[in-house]
């Protein structure tokens, strides 16, 4: 089932979205990728991403998202400035 995960990073960028790409595969090179959509604003980076599963979206992040955070030194950004949302679709459109 189609899984969505939308996060929101205070104190983060739309510079610290594309420094992280820069260090992992291409959009349309990750396994099980379908869209994501990144921007920043005064409350920080909010970053939506669609992936056909859940499993998908768990070996993306453990593979090549972790690894690039560490690369950068982000992983320690605190618990207090992110918030996340997860669900799976119970419809999903994708204009061709």
């Amino acid at each position: 089932m189609t899984y969505v995960h939308v996060s929101t990073t205070r104190g983060r960028t739309i510079d610290d979205f594309r420094a992280v790409t820069a260090k992992h595969n291409p959009p349309q090179d990750i396994d099980g990728l379908l869209a994501w959509a990144a921007g920043s604003d005064e409350d920080g980076l909010h970053v939506v991403s669609v992936w056909e599963s859940k499993a998908h979206a768990n070996r993306f992040e453990a593979e090549q998202l972790f690894p690039a955070f560490q690369a950068l030194g982000l992983m320690s950004v605190a618990a207090d400035d992110m918030d996340f949302s997860t669900y799976e679709t119970g419809e999903l459109y994708i204009r061709p």
